[in-house]
């Protein structure tokens, strides 16, 4: 059973880390309008990967993607762990023992 955890972003508006993880990043969103939403998964292996997920928002007269959570998928609790460590985010102390 995969384990899940959703990560807040501190910047929503800024792409920049996700465009190094990916490339094509700006046709698989496509053009941002209104009410509009995207996944994007990167998988890193078999057992870990990670859900972007995008919504649109209005900047002035015309709309941007925003970023504002991933969510991080892994096969067990020692998985969680490295791609936890891969955003720099702790480690949640529910699971700390």
């Amino acid at each position: 059973m995969a384990m899940r955890y959703i990560i807040r972003r501190k910047n929503s508006e800024d792409l920049t880390d996700i465009r190094r993880e990916v490339s094509n990043l700006d046709s698989q969103l496509s053009k941002a309008g209104d009410g509009l939403k995207r996944a994007v998964e990167v998988v890193f292996n078999n057992h870990q990967s990670a859900v972007y997920q995008f919504s649109a928002k209005k900047a002035g007269t015309s709309w941007v993607w925003v970023c504002p959570c991933i969510e991080i998928v892994a096969e067990n609790e020692e998985g969680l762990f490295k791609l936890l460590e891969k955003y720099n985010v702790e480690k949640p102390s529910h699971l700390l023992e």
